[in-house]
């Protein structure tokens, strides 16, 4: 199954999931109007009254879940992976101050992001010592990883890593954004019991000031209303336990078989099924429970099983079942965890390593679109050769939320002495009024490592940088972007290179900061993008001549060799503002026409025979605003 397959089966877990949901409201709705009406009977004269009633008050149910539902989309989508994190009572690590078992974790993340192709998601710790993990998002952009204190206390380097591995396939399969839009939904059909729970907490308060010495009809419609209200509270509080077994139905149902998914995802690429495997068997000796007062609600989220109760379907597969499906001659025992205890100089980033790295061909970049969301163990080697090439100054302050945003400005400073001297004064105006002279001499001593830093490294540190980032608050975030854009813009003269860089960084803080949302796939054939798509290559295949007859010349050459009825449009006619929504109206397109464009774009960027790395950066880019997760 390939990452558009497993994006299909995502979207038709959806829509079973969306099936299920009105099943459960039905029945809510239903049972909600059956006890108000034995409530009310009495008082109800005809089969006219009845039928009102009966209306009135299944749609008033209605109502009141949908609103709930919506609520709490709302409340999720603005949140994104943060909030679920910091509902269970995550906290974020940062690498300064963390301990060695939390940088082995980060290193672990940081390892894996750049072996699929996405920017390294913020990691947070969850005060538990049970044994558990999540990943949460609604896309790969807020995606954040949660892991319990137990999980980094207790499990070995291979162990966590096949956790986080199993987490990463459900980033890669888009099991995150359904997890989110269940969470809102099931919300909605557990909110009657919520109202219920509440109804007979009121009751309970008014019982208590009935007993004041006040005048008799004032405490008799006082002792009335606490009846009606415990009554009303109880009915809806146990009709909301339909809700509970419904969502709990549902959560079983689309989780399951996405666990084993994962798990054979996870051993697909670290290729050490025993890893993970002895994970799961220190859960089995140990816990994996989450003892948050919201833990319930996103119990299908997490690796392994995190609570116990007698309403609960087991939303993951038996724990025996996984470990023998990656294990066959495991002999049914359990391992008590013990400690594990790292040296914090034996995980630091190594200072110098053997420079064994993939050479980047054509062949390499087609062979990646097709493996598209696979992460293989040679991706894997790769990424950590990758960090190793980022000279330790520049690796320390792209993980830093401060310094990470110096980072990218020395990235965008221009060669001209004349250009950089005016990008520097924007810097200095806007962020060092304070003098800071040590973070002036770590900016300065940054700059000077940048001419002798190969270009490829530039989208490792970008990756690793957007982590921090995004921990900016909005406020700082507007004040940054409005400071790259400066940096951009400062020669008045937009490079391809400037051009793609803004969009590797901003386009994804855009996402988590709220300033774009991502679009709805809506299109399905070319035709209904056609404009914006040649827009697009138009302005692809003219960086690689620089000359409108040229490359028309190379664009009608393309065409001919592909099913695309194309045509090519000047560069005279494609203003930043036209290539800027072409791109945004391309992200529309459903997952199998995106990839087609990208195959396409890639085949302008090959016209003139070979592959640069400004090539490479124009595809980083364009798969990042794609939402393809792609690893060069």
């Amino acid at each position: 199954m390939n990452f558009f397959e497993r994006q299909k089966r995502a979207k038709n877990n959806s829509t079973f999931l969306i099936v299920l949901f009105f099943a459960a409201v039905i029945a809510i709705c239903l049972c909600v109007s059956g006890a108000l009406f034995v409530i009310v009977k009495n008082d109800l004269k005809s089969i006219y009254d009845i039928i009102k009633f009966t209306i009135v008050s299944f749609f008033a149910t209605l109502s009141v879940i949908f609103l709930g539902s919506i609520y709490k989309i709302g409340q999720l989508s603005k949140g994104g992976g943060a909030f679920v994190a910091e509902s269970l009572g995550g906290t974020r690590v940062l690498r300064q101050g963390a301990n060695a078992n939390e940088i082995m974790l980060l290193n672990i993340v940081e390892e894996i992001s750049i072996a699929s192709g996405v920017s390294v998601p913020p990691v947070y710790i969850l005060k538990d010592e049970s044994i558990n993990a999540f990943a949460a998002g609604l896309g790969y952009d807020d995606a954040v990883i949660g892991v319990t204190k137990g999980a980094v206390k207790y499990l070995n380097r291979d162990e966590l890593q096949g956790v986080i591995a199993h987490e990463f396939s459900h980033i890669l399969n888009g099991d995150m954004r359904l997890n989110i839009r269940s969470i809102g939904i099931l919300h909605g059909i557990l909110f009657i019991n919520l109202i219920g729970w509440f109804m007979v907490k009121i009751a309970g308060i008014l019982s208590a000031s009935s007993g004041s010495k006040e005048k008799d009809n004032i405490q008799q419609g006082i002792v009335i209303i606490t009846i009606i209200l415990f009554i009303v509270g109880v009915l809806l509080y146990i009709i909301g336990l339909i809700g509970v077994f419904f969502g709990n139905i549902i959560k079983a149902a689309i989780n399951r078989q996405r666990e084993y998914l994962a798990d054979a995802s996870a051993v697909q690429f670290t290729r050490f099924p025993l890893g993970l495997a002895n994970a799961l068997k220190k859960i089995g000796g140990s816990s994996s429970d989450i003892n948050s007062i919201n833990a319930s609600e996103f119990s299908h989220l997490y690796f392994s099983s995190s609570i116990k109760s007698f309403f609960s379907l087991n939303t993951h597969p038996p724990l025996n079942k996984r470990i023998k499906a990656l294990h066959p001659n495991w002999d049914g025992k359990y391992i008590s965890p013990e400690p594990i205890r790292y040296d914090k100089s034996s995980i630091q980033k190594p200072v110098e390593k053997d420079n064994i790295m993939k050479t980047i061909t054509l062949s390499t970049i087609l062979n990646e679109i097709n493996n598209i969301g696979i992460i293989t163990l040679e991706n894997l080697e790769t990424a950590s050769k990758k960090i190793d090439k980022i000279p330790e100054l520049l690796y320390k302050n792209s993980m830093e939320m401060f310094s990470a945003q110096f980072v990218i400005f020395a990235l965008l400073l221009d060669k001209n002495e004349d250009i950089r001297k005016i990008q520097t004064d924007i810097i200095m105006q806007s962020f060092l009024v304070s003098n800071n002279e040590v973070l002036k001499k770590d900016f300065e001593a940054m700059i000077s490592q940048l001419p002798n830093l190969p270009r490829d490294t530039y989208l490792t540190i970008i990756q690793i940088s957007l982590s921090a980032l995004k921990t900016l608050s909005k406020e700082q975030y507007l004040k940054f972007k409005h400071n790259v854009i400066a940096l951009i813009e400062a020669d008045k003269n937009v490079s391809w290179f400037e051009h793609t860089l803004k969009y590797l960084i901003l386009y994804p803080l855009d996402i988590v900061f709220g300033v774009r949302k991502i679009p709805q796939e809506i299109y399905s054939h070319m035709e209904t993008v056609k404009f914006d798509i040649e827009i697009i290559l138009s302005a692809i295949i003219y960086t690689q001549f620089s000359n409108d007859e040229k490359a028309n010349t190379a664009f009608n050459q393309i065409m001919k060799t592909s099913d695309a009825n194309m045509r090519y449009i000047s560069s005279e006619n494609i203003s930043a503002a036209l290539l800027e929504k072409a791109y945004f109206e391309v992200q529309k397109a459903k997952p199998f026409l995106r990839k087609k464009i990208l195959e396409m774009a890639i085949s302008c960027l090959k016209i003139d025979g070979e592959l640069s790395e400004q090539d490479l950066e124009t595809i980083h880019a364009l798969c990042a605003l794609l939402h393809l997760p792609v690893s060069i």
